[in-house]
């Protein structure tokens, strides 16, 4: 990510008392290492050192997308990567959406017996068609509520991402749609989306015995605290008829020109606007050149698993 032209700068949140950061983060000009005296997942939110920009993108650092995916966020939003990036190019929407979330990965909720909620994966999600969180696994989000999550969070909520390690993502969505009138999350384009490259990680939340039970049980405690069980609003994950260009929520759009483009967004705009006149498989095509281009790079650091570079770098 540090290579993209639209990434100002990158911030990693390093939270292991115990071992150093790789060399490689701290030579580059980029990277900025903030050290936090808390391992919990409440930190990935806390800001260390002053941001560039307003917005953030906040990244899990085993999910990689290429360069341009990035630039399909921006245009949705305003919004420098807590574990961050950013620019200029979201001007036209951001102005107009100052308050949305802007993911690439969308989620939903599913009402069980007695009104309980439960957390809905990415399969329930795309066949229901219907979505209401995102994760900031990879999404931005406005400074400033990384800032409030911590002062104004209803504090049981902090309490319990302390103490199971887990569900500060579902806390983070639904608070920003608890203050943005039960409004879901906007999404990036679909085929943005669809470019993740899922990086090796030695150890994986999601690989816990009783992660979904813990995840029922946020989504629950988490929209009656924020008072979201009849105020959130679902909306359509993938619009068919432009299905590649055309996904979540529809955002506010400036009716101003932009007349202030310069070079990057305007190769991006330009390069989208080919796709979308394109067949959708051969639109797909071009964009998993981009895929391969970026795994490339990955799998020469050793950052994809089971491959001859993964095991010389992890000694496996």
């Amino acid at each position: 990510h540090a290579s993209c032209p639209g990434v100002a700068q990158i911030q990693v949140v390093w939270c292991d008392e115990q071992g150093e950061p790789p060399a490689e983060l701290e030579e580059n000009p980029k990277i900025v290492v903030e050290r936090h005296a808390a391992n919990t997942m409440n930190e990935r939110f806390r800001i260390l050192e002053p941001t560039p920009t307003m917005g953030i993108l906040s990244m899990d650092d085993d999910v990689l997308r290429p360069c341009e995916a990035i630039d399909s966020g921006e245009g949705m939003s305003l919004l420098s990567f807590h574990f961050f990036a950013p620019s200029w190019e979201w001007a036209s929407i951001v102005e107009e959406n100052p308050s949305r979330m802007v993911g690439f990965d969308a989620r939903s909720y599913e009402v069980k017996e007695e009104g309980h909620w439960s957390y809905a994966y990415m399969s329930v999600t795309e066949k229901a068609n219907r979505y209401s969180l995102t994760l900031p696994r990879y999404c931005f989000i406005h400074r400033d509520y990384l800032n409030w999550y911590f002062t104004d969070m209803p504090k049981p909520i902090l309490e319990k991402v302390e103490s199971i390690f887990n569900c500060e993502d579902i806390a983070m969505s639904f608070f920003v749609s608890s203050l943005t009138g039960g409004q879901p999350p906007l999404l990036a384009d679909f085929w943005a989306i669809k470019s993740m490259l899922k990086l090796y990680s030695p150890k994986r939340i999601s690989g816990q015995k009783q992660h979904k039970s813990l995840r029922d049980d946020c989504v629950d405690s988490f929209a009656d605290l924020l008072n979201l069980k009849d105020k959130l609003q679902p909306a359509t994950y993938v619009h068919r008829d432009n299905y590649l260009f055309e996904c979540g929520a529809e955002a506010n759009k400036s009716n101003q020109e932009d007349n202030g483009m310069v070079g990057r967004h305007t190769e991006h705009v330009e390069q989208v606007g080919r796709w979308s006149n394109m067949n959708p498989q051969d639109a797909m095509k071009e964009v998993s050149k981009l895929i391969n281009t970026m795994a490339g790079n990955a799998y020469v650091r050793g950052l994809i698993e089971k491959t001859e570079p993964w095991q010389k770098r992890w000694k496996r």
